[in-house]
């Protein structure tokens, strides 16, 4: 496998090409690290020209994207063969490392990651979109917590699929969350408004929605704030 770096808008865009497997695995990692040490935490895989990628290959996506996490950043991918995004979807990779359609798209997405952000772990919360089509549904729904940030999280949703995003939610839409954060508390429900401000489909069913906070107590956000701040150190420190 060849891996060709390029830096476009602060954002380190690695090719590969050929085909990623396990004798690929420590050529990858080390391009990994020489992005961080250089201080891009941001990296896009351009996978357009990748044959192959095996299982050992694929848990070095998932070290390097968690890697990259603890520094604020983010591993985002573009340009897969149907084979290769197949892949991703059956190990359920593509929740973790979104393949998009082209360039613009996974640099649109690198973008929104603010810094700081944090697994959700996997915690379960109830949505409504205020204003949203039937299609999508007008009654509070139940998603998971990909990620947190300092002020906002994503959230996914399963089985979407075909539902045109766009259409059934308005630009802008409100959304009412209720979600715990059990290393926070174990019983506490925040109860927040935030206002949707991007999506991402992640496969064909499962769709991500970025969110942030308009209407939260001041005690529920800094104890939003101290869950990254605990976090990331937690991160650092494993």
């Amino acid at each position: 496998m060849e891996i060709r770096p390029t830096v476009e808008d602060d954002v380190l865009i690695l090719a590969l090409t050929g085909d990623f497997d396990t004798t690929e695995v420590d050529y990858f990692s080390a391009e990994i690290a020489t992005a961080i040490d250089g201080g891009h935490f941001r990296v896009i895989l351009d996978l357009s020209g990748l044959d192959f990628v095996n299982s050992t290959a694929l848990g070095s996506l998932i070290r390097a994207q968690k890697l990259l996490a603890q520094y604020g950043g983010s591993l985002a991918s573009f340009g897969a063969s149907p084979t290769v995004v197949k892949t991703f979807q059956l190990l359920e990779l593509d929740r973790r490392i979104p393949i998009h359609d082209g360039l613009d798209a996974a640099k649109a997405w690198t973008a929104e990651q603010g810094p700081g952000s944090v697994s959700g772990g996997g915690e379960d919360v109830s949505f409504l979109v205020l204003g949203a089509e039937e299609s999508f549904g007008t009654r509070a729904r139940n998603g998971i917590v990909e990620e947190i940030f300092e002020d906002g999280m994503a959230v996914a949703f399963e089985n979407l699929e075909g539902l045109e995003v766009e259409r059934a939610i308005p630009a802008g839409a409100i959304a009412e969350l209720e979600f715990r954060i059990p290393l926070y508390h174990p019983t506490h429900v925040f109860e927040v408004k935030g206002t949707i401000t991007g999506h991402e489909r992640l496969g064909r069913e499962t769709v991500l929605f970025r969110v942030e906070f308009t209407e939260i107590s001041d005690a529920e956000r800094e104890a939003v704030k101290q869950y990254v701040k605990d976090l990331r150190f937690l991160n650092d420190e494993s």
